[in-house]
């Protein structure tokens, strides 16, 4: 027998061989599942993408609330203190001034006395509620900078998962799909559990 021929037959059982156990492990069923894993990872991808890009914004926006409502409150305590300091001087003048003499004079800073004393305290009610305000505002731009994040790592894995379904079908070889899964399933719970907490927000 000639050995090239022998050869070639050789290399043709082997092409047969390997033609039989791709065609087996890359079927018909195989592709429609990789095309539609792939169409799903996708989907969930762009919705992902455009709730990270809509909670960026959200978490620049509740951000500058919360500076807003610190400079407002810092605004009052300024307020505040000067008021006190004229308070305070008002009182020195009365206990280092005998004022019997002049009535008049120490009504006036009587007066003045109770009028400070009294935007003093409403300063401090304003202070406590606008310190309220910027910590809510502040919990709020944590909650969406965290929500905002969850929704970019679920788009990481469900660009990976991409990936490797497309090298699946690029290759034919169905590790890769088994592993682009995998990664698309932890994507997707990302996406949901991100998703859940954007809906209590």
């Amino acid at each position: 027998m000639d050995p090239d021929r022998k050869q070639t037959e050789n290399d043709n059982i082997m092409k047969e061989y390997h033609e039989e156990i791709i065609a087996k492990s890359w079927s018909k069923t195989l592709k429609t599942v990789v095309a539609i894993t792939t169409l799903i990872l996708a989907v969930v991808g762009t919705l992902a993408s455009f709730k990270a890009a809509s909670l960026g914004n959200q978490v620049v926006i509740s951000q500058n609330e919360a500076f807003n409502h610190w400079s407002h409150y810092q605004s009052k305590t300024i307020k505040k203190t000067t008021l006190e300091t004229e308070l305070y001087n008002i009182e020195i003048e009365l206990a280092k001034t005998d004022l019997t003499d002049n009535p008049q004079l120490q009504q006036e800073l009587e007066a003045k006395k109770a009028a400070y004393a009294q935007e003093i305290a409403r300063y401090q009610t304003e202070e406590q509620e606008i310190s309220r305000m910027a910590r809510l505002a502040e919990q709020k731009h944590v909650a969406v900078k965290d929500v905002s994040a969850g929704f970019g790592n679920a788009l990481i894995f469900l660009q990976i998962g991409i990936l490797l379904s497309s090298l699946t079908a690029i290759s034919k070889i169905k590790y890769y799909w088994y592993m682009g899964f995998v990664t698309g399933i932890i994507g997707f719970g990302l996406f949901i559990s991100s998703y859940y907490n954007y809906l209590t927000l």
